[in-house]
């Protein structure tokens, strides 16, 4: 029973570290011009740091609580928690997690290319994200707050009151968690697109729903066949696709 809690302490800790790096690189973040009499830019930046810090603490811990009870797994990290080989558990992550990444970020990038007529020019003169924060922060902290907390929690509830904790989590639970999560996915990114000051016309909205809940989809499906690292994986490569077509 202590080995067991142990190692369920170490993987809370391996995720947390690494939800946390993501965290630390919204620093890199320009801030807004501040109003007269604000704290400091410095103050600023470490209060900007808290809720994420916050939300990846509870993900994490409601990952770690939870999954084994659905069947879910993050195969990397639990591997390192108990001194298993890391590289052995990620071979099986890695080529789903390519592909998925790769269709994914063609699919984004041809719904980008039809939507262009209609979305406002401040789009695509807005400063673009720096790609540490995308891949640190998109591609690894998105992951764990998204799928590892809500994803699961979602799959939880529908396990526990839909089926009372009988069996495994039937499918249509495994539909709807990953949907609704999909959905909060695609509305997370809303709040960036108000602080650059863009206009949310319906184009501009409907674009940025379709195309993170499209890819969000995919990560979640991901996630639950194969593991955390498996959506990690796709969405890095995701966003690696997006930098290189620009």
């Amino acid at each position: 029973m202590a080995k067991h809690k142990n190692a369920r302490l170490r993987l809370f800790g391996l995720l947390w570290l690494a939800g946390m790096a993501g965290v630390m690189s919204l620093g890199l973040l320009p801030l807004p011009l501040l109003p007269e009499g604000a704290p400091p830019a410095a103050v600023v930046r470490l209060l900007v740091l808290v809720q994420p810090t916050v939300l990846v603490s509870a993900a994490v811990l409601i990952g770690v609580l939870l999954t084994p009870q659905l069947g879910l797994m993050t195969p990397g990290a639990e591997a390192l928690a108990v001194g298993r080989s890391w590289p052995k558990a990620m071979v099986p992550q890695l080529l789903p997690g390519v592909l998925g990444g790769l269709i994914s970020g063609a699919l984004m990038t041809a719904i980008a290319l039809l939507s262009r007529p209609l979305l406002p020019p401040a789009y695509g003169a807005a400063e673009p994200t720096p790609l540490l924060v995308r891949f640190l922060y998109g591609g690894i902290t998105e992951e764990i707050l998204i799928r590892w907390g809500l994803m699961t929690l979602l799959l939880w509830l529908g396990w526990r009151f839909g089926q009372q904790r009988q069996g495994k989590p039937q499918t249509r639970w495994v539909v709807v968690a990953i949907a609704v999560s999909s959905l909060v996915f695609a509305m997370a990114h809303l709040p960036a697109a108000i602080a650059l000051e863009l206009p949310l016309t319906p184009p501009l909205l409907g674009f940025l729903l379709i195309q993170n809940s499209l890819f969000a989809g995919v990560a979640g499906y991901l996630f639950w066949r194969y593991g955390l690292e498996t959506a990690m994986i796709a969405h890095l490569t995701v966003h690696a696709v997006l930098a290189l077509v620009g």
